[in-house]
């Protein structure tokens, strides 16, 4: 079947939500117009081919179901919310820059080149996830269930490096934005040496007089 949402009207619309709701054991196609946000929601045992291209994508707490992107969407933003054994296909040529997945269990993202179709995968309240490259490295499992068979509870983002393969860290708050450590260190490196500068431009530019308190040059100088 094919669920399409796509407007004939000439006038530029405000952009809109599509939902895709409550398909059990079910197989189609959605096709929209890029001004549409696509909801895949509740669905049970299903398999949704997204044929177009909209401005983001969202699965959100779907079982046993499987989603493939054939289309990238503008925003190059997919999120994958409380799903349980669920699969996420990105066609030859789709490009996802980050997708988000939370509260989940059991969830595959499969692509053909990971350097080409993603940047990175930030994910949070998660047991268990694969990525599975398509090539002879094969699946790729970036978290599992811990011995205490727990969810993970701390947020995580992994990019991918050039040999196709993950760079994992785990994520901080820094001032109440989520940053990893090596963010931290590199901001941190540049307010050091953002100082040091500072304090080189004080110190050429100030003169201690003989008889006097500190005399500075003209303003201008610096």
């Amino acid at each position: 079947a094919v669920v399409s949402t796509q407007s004939t009207g000439r006038v530029m619309a405000m952009p809109t939500r599509a939902t895709v709701k409550q398909r059990n054991g079910e197989e189609f196609e959605w096709t929209g117009t890029l001004r549409e946000s696509l909801y895949i929601l509740e669905c049970n045992n299903s398999g949704v081919t997204v044929g177009s291209k909209c401005s983001k994508v969202s699965v959100e707490n779907c079982r046993d179901t499987k989603v493939t992107l054939n289309y990238g969407n503008i925003t190059s933003y997919l999120e994958i919310i409380n799903c349980h054994n669920c699969e996420v296909t990105l066609a030859d040529g789709v490009t996802i820059a980050t997708v988000t997945v939370d509260g989940a269990r059991g969830v595959t993202l499969r692509v053909s080149n990971c350097q080409e179709q993603l940047e990175k995968i930030w994910w949070h309240n998660v047991s268990k996830l694969y990525v599975d490259r398509g090539d002879e490295l094969g699946l790729f499992l970036l978290d599992k269930i811990p011995d205490n068979n727990e969810i993970t509870k701390f947020q995580h983002v992994c990019k991918v490096k050039p040999d196709n393969t993950f760079s994992k860290e785990p994520v901080m708050r820094e001032n109440g934005y989520p940053i990893t450590e090596e963010e931290k260190m590199a901001a941190d490196a540049k307010m050091e040496e953002y100082d040091r500068r500072m304090l080189e431009m004080v110190k050429q530019n100030v003169t201690i007089g003989p008889n006097s308190s500190l005399k500075a040059r003209p303003y201008s100088a610096l």
